[in-house]
């Protein structure tokens, strides 16, 4: 038998150790004469017996200064505390006959059979027969185990809550009502009970019964959950989302979407959606969509959108792969821009000598005119000087007309650069950022509101601006259009959204960011080596093209109406099969926006009106220049096709702003599972730090820094959502009287272990 943490001294003032040298340790012949001792010393070789042959004197504790007739000719052992410390002493008559004697009953303190090895089951039992017949059949039945007995029934509640503060406690008991009893006394402490229909388990062990049948044939009762409500499961996550499917895309975009989506391994709204953002772009204000049949609402299919993910989800290689057919174009327009350049430089050399041929000419007949007399026959003039002139004005004015850049894509400009790159641009621009929060910041606060509200009035499309700056002089900007594509993370987002939530700066402008997906992340995702469809990127490449050569011709070609007087571009109607579909969609739109119980979300619904005829109209028109003919008004199938995308990104929406309008829910689940992670690591009730012993404060969740929850008010509704729902209770604790404000401290329900 190995004793109890050996290198602990015996403590000092509790009066036992210097009466212990006294006496001599029981042999086996000093307790032939009873069994359960005799057991103890030949069986298990325990060494914390010892025979007393006088009284003893207690210095300590209730008996403290008498001396305790009878204790000699009994044997005595030596109980301990939690600490390993020798704080007690039982007697036991020799010849088994009389009740034990425990010389401090106010004493926490138990007999130990066992090493108490952090492996070890603990079990506890009320006597000491039970305890060795426990030990015995454990130990046969090659289980790890350290049995703790208060040999005095009466003492079993103390004993165990003695101990339970530093290790879990296993009792083993029957169905029988004394046992339900004994379990009562011990309901909230850090108890496991393993209940057995008619036999305790370490009498069958005896029997040469199997431990794990015995066992899994067992009630386990958790006696710490007891008297606990039971905590309900908080399975509120991010709502559901819908993902673009094959039928969403005309077949070459979607070819090249899966492609590229499968080589990255991401999910292919985060190539769809770059991808038609830069067809929008590409279109701009060269062509219109007028959705209704009779009235002048005109719409632009510029478009506006983000991708959403975590960090590692690579948002930026497959934004760079949806916008790459735009980039193709951003190339192709360089290598003309140096040609054309190259080719400007020289002719200019060759209009510097004939202007200066001209110059001299010029002179030369207006000295001619002015010596020539009235009746001159073919007199020079004054026309003819100003026809030479104008030649020599027109010449200059090629030389000062540089060669500009074609623009189709701009990264990280300031709105007023923005301004005169949209001037130079007829179409438009796309504002590309591999992170929207640095544009979202620069639109942030009334000293960038001329920025916010450059970017507001340019979604729309349809409008002219002029920018007065001063030594810059004024700007015209024919056709103010801008499309807007990026990445962003889900925390970063909610922190902006929050303000537009709450109606702090809710001007719209979140809400134009209409195709926005935040699709659910691709688990045990596996890096891949595919090859690039080099065909259909091609024909991708090739539709950017065409797109970007169209004139009004072409568009006319392929069934708009021609400009006029109202509108100053070719534009589409719907069919009237469409129209009338349109319609039906638009007040369905309309009334659900009306019944939303968030302004955002209800404004954002109503943005799909543009949405929804842009779209139709990007995919009327890839179906027009696929087929090379003239297909009419926009189509219903281009139509449904739109709104079939519109249905996949109101789930998107109804995700994104989730993270703040349902942002307690969401916070609480994130925290639920970190505590169902501690639960299951279990518990050291000697680490302050456990949460499940000690509870925790908000300050040291905070300090975690857990993704979600490190924003005081986050934590704080987690918390109180997880109160709610009954996996937590909480307290006050007053201030150590320095005049510091009462600490709330929150407590893990021992029940929450039910739920792993």
């Amino acid at each position: 038998m190995t004793k109890y943490i050996k290198e602990k001294a015996y403590a000092s003032g509790i009066g036992l150790s210097q009466y212990m040298a006294d006496f001599l340790p029981a042999t086996f012949a000093d307790v032939a004469d009873n069994e359960v001792l005799a057991t103890l010393i030949n069986t298990h070789e325990n060494t914390d017996i010892y025979k007393l042959h006088c009284n003893i004197t207690i210095f300590s504790g209730q008996l403290e200064g008498q001396i305790q007739l009878g204790t000699a000719g009994t044997l005595g052992l030596l109980m301990y505390n939690s600490k390993a410390q020798t704080v007690n002493l039982a007697s036991i008559p020799l010849d088994g006959k009389g009740a034990p004697f425990i010389a401090d009953t106010a004493q926490p303190s138990a007999f130990i059979l066992g090493a108490m090895g952090f492996d070890d089951v603990i079990i506890a039992t009320d006597n000491l027969t039970d305890a060795i017949n426990c030990y015995t059949a454990y130990i046969s039945a090659d289980v790890s185990v350290t049995v703790i007995t208060s040999i005095v029934p009466s003492l079993f509640k103390q004993m165990v809550e003695e101990f339970e503060q530093v290790r879990h406690i296993t009792v083993i008991v029957t169905a029988l009502p004394a046992d339900k009893l004994k379990l009562k006394q011990l309901e909230g402490l850090n108890v496991t009970a393993i209940v057995s229909e008619h036999t305790p388990i370490y009498e069958a062990l005896s029997y040469g019964e199997s431990y794990n049948d015995l066992i899994a044939d067992a009630d386990i009762i958790d006696l710490k959950g007891v008297g606990h409500p039971q905590p309900t499961p908080i399975t509120q996550t991010l709502p559901p989302v819908k993902t673009i499917t094959s039928d969403m895309l005309p077949e070459t975009l979607w070819r090249y979407t899966d492609n590229q989506a499968h080589r990255l391994s991401t999910p292919h709204e985060y190539i769809g959606v770059p991808l038609v953002i830069g067809l929008a772009s590409t279109i701009g204000t060269k062509v219109s969509i007028f959705p209704k049949m009779l009235d002048d609402w005109e719409t632009i299919p510029n478009l506006w959108g983000a991708i959403i993910g975590n960090p590692s989800t690579k948002k930026s290689p497959a934004l760079s792969a949806g916008v790459k057919p735009l980039h193709n174009l951003t190339f192709k327009a360089k290598e003309q821009y140096e040609h054309f350049k190259k080719e400007f430089a020289t002719q200019k050399e060759v209009n510097e000598f004939k202007t200066k041929a001209a110059r001299e000419e010029l002179k030369k007949l207006a000295k001619e005119q002015a010596k020539q007399a009235d009746d001159t026959e073919n007199p020079i003039t004054d026309d003819d000087l100003k026809a030479k002139a104008q030649s020599i004005a027109e010449a200059s004015e090629a030389d000062e007309t540089t060669p500009m850049l074609k623009r189709y894509i701009t990264d990280d400009s300031t709105y007023q650069k923005l301004g005169e790159l949209l001037s130079q641009t007829h179409n438009g621009l796309l504002v590309e950022r591999d992170e929207l929060t640095g544009l979202l910041a620069a639109l942030k606060g009334e000293q960038n509101e001329q920025a916010r509200n450059f970017y507001l009035e340019a979604y729309n499309g349809t409008g002219s601006k002029i920018m007065d700056r001063v030594m810059r002089g004024s700007i015209f900007i024919e056709n103010h259009c801008l499309s807007v594509v990026g990445g962003i993370q889900p925390d970063k987002l909610e922190h902006y959204l929050s303000n537009s939530i709450k109606g702090l700066g809710n001007d719209g402008l979140m809400q134009r960011f209409q195709l926005s997906v935040y699709p659910d992340h691709i688990k045990g995702r596996k890096e891949k080596d595919i090859a690039v469809d080099k065909g259909t990127r091609q024909s991708v490449y090739d539709l950017f093209e065409n797109i970007d050569n169209m004139t009004i011709g072409d568009f006319l070609r392929y069934g708009a109406c021609e400009p006029d007087q109202f509108c100053n571009r070719p534009h589409y109607r719907f069919t009237k099969e469409a129209a009338e579909h349109f319609l039906q969609w638009y007040d369905h739109n309309t009334a659900k926006a009306e019944a939303s119980n968030h302004t955002i979300i209800s404004e954002h619904l109503m943005k799909y009106t543009k949405t929804v005829p842009s779209l139709a109209l990007i995919f009327h028109l890839i179906d027009c220049i696929e087929y090379d003919t003239n297909l009419g008004g926009v189509s219903l199938t281009a139509l449904q096709t739109a709104i079939k995308w519109q249905k996949m990104l109101e789930t998107h929406m109804y995700r994104i702003y989730s993270l703040v309008t349902d942002s307690a829910n969401i916070k609480a689940h994130y925290l639920s599972e970190k505590i169902l992670k501690v639960a299951e690591k279990g518990i050291d009730k000697t680490d302050i730090t456990d949460w499940l012993t000690h509870g925790f404060t908000a300050r040291q969740l905070i300090r975690r820094g857990w993704k979600g929850l490190t924003a005081t008010d986050d934590v704080l509704n987690a918390l109180e959502v997880l109160i709610e729902h009954d996996w937590l209770t909480w307290e006050s604790v007053p201030s150590t009287g320095r005049g510091g404000r009462p600490t709330e401290r929150y407590y893990i329900n021992p029940r929450v272990s039910e739920l792993l």
